[in-house]
């Protein structure tokens, strides 16, 4: 690429060469070349369908699958991808919430049988010490 390249052949050129580094298992690689063709233009459907082979996090696949919907609102299988990742993203706040409600169940439970304990242990004494104080006056009283 030459300083006097126009920005649609810089386009071009950064798009052809994250598909080279993407066919050369190089991820990281195409998702830098493709993220600096997004900055050149960002309404180009296809940068963002490129960006979404390359994404880990199901936020960032969230936010590119909504700019190809904003791009194009008739692309049917972004939004369905969108809905499904929608839906698996729900089902993951449910079952993290179920977790940490499980967890706090856990806890009270734990909480309430150690109160029991010591209760418990606490009751025992003091019948120890009343039954030796009840044996200690009737060996006395003799």
């Amino acid at each position: 690429m030459t300083q006097s390249s126009s920005p649609s052949s810089k386009f071009a050129d950064l798009m052809q060469a994250g598909r080279v580094a993407y066919a050369a298992n190089q991820r990281q690689i195409a998702h830098d070349l493709w993220k600096e063709a997004a900055a050149i233009d960002p309404y180009n459907e296809q940068v963002w369908l490129a960006l979404l082979d390359v994404l880990d996090s199901d936020e960032d696949r969230r936010v590119c699958l909504q700019n190809i919907i904003a791009i194009n609102p008739l692309n049917v299988q972004a939004r369905r991808q969108l809905n499904r990742l929608d839906a698996r993203m729900q089902r993951q706040i449910i079952h993290r919430q179920e977790q940490k409600l499980q967890r706090l169940n856990w806890l009270r439970q734990r909480r309430k049988l150690l109160r029991r304990a010591v209760l418990l242990g606490i009751a025992i004494g003091v019948s120890g010490v009343l039954f030796a104080v009840v044996i200690s006056i009737l060996l006395y009283a003799r």
